[in-house]
């Protein structure tokens, strides 16, 4: 996780020229893929097809500038350390809905395409349902929605026409640009699953810290309390065999006795001073955790 946050900046740093792409760069190609879009709407309703054609061509080169300008703005995004996750994400959302959005209502042109023919029909009807509904109302009436809906539908393109084949290829284009935009949006999500992460590993290391402190301790007290009885046993094993040898059998028992005595006291002296030494390293361990909880 650390080797992944090498190299990365805050958002400060990169926000400027991200703010360039957001305000200036994706703006402007989203106006002039608007403005290809009511040129391609107005040629396909005349059913000028040369002129469609070379639409087609414009919008293609305006696909490809505004992916390209995406890309640049992924790699700043991607060069943002993770705790500013959730700041990138309120920057950079407008700006990509709104380009998602455009795709959408770009791709859209073609499903309101419909053939000629069917147009005829769907006019015929119209103007009958908006004769049956003015004879009835009167001449306040007001034309059926059928009408309305008709003005919105495209005639489909000829298949034999060039621009039949140049729409497929934009059409491509705008569906990779919208793959784009869905990565884009992927990328940043997971900036700040990964610093939650780091947050949650941050804890529990935390967490094991201070239960490892409290293992140690009782460890080494639990070490501290045999000290007095293993000088005890060592004491009496020493100035036992001392006095037996010798030869007096009470000495050397007085011997053993007085050794483990001595043993014991040397042993609780022992005890004593390590102890004072652990409870001063915990106070320290503890002391070193409530600060860092402070700062965090």
């Amino acid at each position: 996780m650390m080797a992944e946050e090498a190299g990365k900046l805050p958002l400060r740093r990169l926000e400027p020229p991200i703010q360039k792409f957001i305000k200036v760069a994706i703006p402007t190609d989203l106006e002039r893929l608007h403005q290809h879009q009511h040129n391609i709407e107005k040629f396909q309703r005349n059913s000028q097809w040369d002129k469609l054609h070379q639409e087609h061509i414009n919008s293609s080169r305006t696909v490809q500038q505004l992916r390209s300008n995406l890309r640049e703005m992924e790699k700043l995004c991607g060069r943002v350390r993770s705790a500013d996750a959730e700041a990138l994400e309120k920057l950079v959302q407008p700006i990509r809905d709104r380009a998602s959005t455009a795709i959408q209502e770009f791709l859209q042109i073609h499903s309101d395409a419909v053939n000629k023919s069917d147009v005829l029909v769907i006019r015929k009807a119209s103007h009958e349902t908006a004769s049956d509904t003015l004879h009835s109302d009167g001449d306040t009436g007001v034309p059926g929605s059928l009408v309305t809906q008709t003005q919105l539908l495209l005639p489909e393109i000829p298949p034999e026409q060039n621009a039949a084949e140049s729409w497929d290829s934009l059409a491509e284009d705008l569906q990779e640009l919208n793959g784009l935009v869905n990565e884009f949006s992927t990328l940043v999500h997971a900036q700040q699953e990964k610093i939650d992460s780091i947050e949650a590993n941050v804890s529990l290391a935390a967490a094991n810290v201070e239960e490892g402190t409290r293992s140690l301790g009782k460890a080494a007290r639990l070490k501290l309390a045999v000290l007095p009885v293993a000088g005890a046993v060592v004491g009496g094993v020493l100035g036992g065999p001392l006095g037996l040898l010798a030869g007096f059998k009470v000495a050397g028992v007085a011997a053993a006795v007085g050794g483990g005595l001595l043993g014991f006291a040397g042993g609780n002296l022992i005890q004593q001073k390590r102890k004072e030494r652990i409870d001063l390293h915990l106070q320290e361990l503890q002391s070193n955790n409530n600060s860092k909880n402070d700062t965090q």
